[in-house]
């Protein structure tokens, strides 16, 4: 499919990492001392950050500074804990390398590939279980159909200087880009790097997550999902004390609203305060515990675009491409429960429009969330519409596509994930929230 590339190895790989192999040993110690649990394990932590920030240095300034950054913070550890600045600043190192890796061009074919290859893979793990007829008679023609398929390897296919592929295409033309792409990728030192750091940065979330609930006070005990939530929220809408009572209060008001609407799933799930604060903990909070105000426009959007990020599965993107809404649901094998996520959408309305004075900028961050729980209605009335279709394989891929259809009607990456329609949910919300009609 492709023409014969004629640089490979080191020579197709533009300067961006300097000395990659070396990164990711540095890298890996750190790891390795941070899961310690010996009284040596900070001054070994210590020791393998500094290591780091000195392999930094022949970097750009921006890699440069964050791993200065993160020698410093490994200096406040100690031998009980690793603290939270620690966690963080970590994330910020690796996430700096991660991006100069997959800006060489070995990095981009590795990051296309691996998009277009772990889509096929959670596809064919899920078609492969489907119903009868086997995945082996509609495997091919339904995956090849499935228009995020069509996209990711049409990108995949410029990555690699290859002319657009065919209306039709097949795996045998899949796979040997895939082929192509290895044969350039596999001599770079980029590709294990950006390896190593995609499922590193995955599995920091959670250790960072850990991270900020130990750097709190708990008075000796642990605490329950409600209390996390809540200083979740305390932390994301900027010193506001939210405690558990005052979430359950808001989700009161929700469930209110949701009735008002006939959307008698949501007011059921809003019946169970611990299990609406422990969902919103596992999926629906800000992808890192940053402190973050939300008092204007913009900062309702990033709050927005990262809650969304985290539960597609993708916590360390603050957007999106048709990729993640599809792997998402293809991981946990059912369809989005969007009321859910309405759910939680309307409690974060109801806690914003309280905290918030009335005025234009409380309007404009109460329209965006509105739109947000738009959206997450539409999602939620997709779900029903083809619910009783997801016992074929064809049912799964028409769902799949529009789903994707909905989050990205222009076929393009968006920056919340918000529709661009007025939200038909605005009226409501404002009726119950300020008392007034819109």
């Amino acid at each position: 499919m492709c023409r014969k590339q004629r640089r490979v190895g080191m020579e197709v790989v533009m300067d961006r990492i300097v000395n990659a192999p070396e990164l990711l040993s540095r890298l890996q110690e750190v790891g390795r001392c941070m899961e310690l649990s010996s009284p040596s394990a900070a001054d070994e932590v210590r020791t393998a950050c500094r290591a780091l920030a000195h392999t930094t240095e022949a970097e750009s300034s921006e890699i440069a500074a964050a791993g200065q950054d993160l020698a410093k913070a490994a200096e406040g550890a100690s031998d009980a804990s690793l603290n939270l600045r620690l966690h963080l600043s970590l994330q910020t190192v690796m996430a700096r390398i991660q991006m100069a890796a997959t800006s060489s061009q070995a990095g981009r074919i590795w990051a296309a590939a691996q998009n277009l290859a772990e889509l096929l893979l959670v596809t064919g793990k899920f078609l492969d279980d489907a119903p009868e007829p086997s995945w082996a008679e509609e495997f091919p023609p339904a995956l090849c159909g499935l228009e995020a398929v069509r996209r990711e390897f049409g990108n995949f296919a410029s990555v690699l200087g290859c002319p657009p592929p065919p209306d039709q295409f097949g795996l045998d033309e899949v796979a040997q880009a895939l082929h192509s792409a290895g044969q350039l990728i596999d001599p770079a030192p980029e590709a294990p790097l950006c390896q190593y750091l995609a499922g590193a940065s995955r599995d920091l979330v959670r250790e960072t997550h850990i991270a900020w609930i130990e750097s709190h006070d708990w008075d000796g005990e642990g605490p329950s999902p409600a209390q996390v939530y809540a200083w979740y929220w305390n932390e994301t809408l900027g010193g506001v004390a939210l405690d558990g009572a005052k979430v359950e209060e808001a989700a009161a008001t929700a469930s209110g609203l949701a009735k008002w609407m006939g959307l008698d799933e949501v007011v059921e799930y809003l019946r169970d305060p611990d299990q609406v604060a422990y969902y919103g903990m596992m999926n629906v909070l800000p992808a890192t515990p940053i402190r973050r105000s939300l008092e204007n426009e913009e900062a309702a959007d990033r709050h927005l675009r990262y809650g969304l990020a985290r539960w597609y599965h993708r916590p360390l993107e603050a957007s999106m491409v048709p990729i993640d809404v599809i792997t998402g649901v293809l991981r946990t094998r059912r369809p989005y429960y969007y009321h859910h996520m309405l759910a939680h959408a309307l409690l974060q309305t109801v806690c914003v429009q309280r905290v918030l004075p009335l005025g234009i900028v409380a309007d404009a961050i109460v329209g965006k969330l509105a739109a947000f729980c738009d959206l997450m209605l539409d999602g939620y009335r997709l779900r029903c519409h083809y619910l009783p279709r997801l016992k074929t394989t064809h049912g799964w891929m028409e769902y799949l596509n529009a789903l994707t259809t909905l989050h990205f009607p222009d076929g393009q990456q968006t920056s919340c994930c918000l529709k661009g329609s007025r939200p038909t949910i605005y009226g409501a919300l404002a009726k119950v929230l300020y008392g007034r009609p819109n």
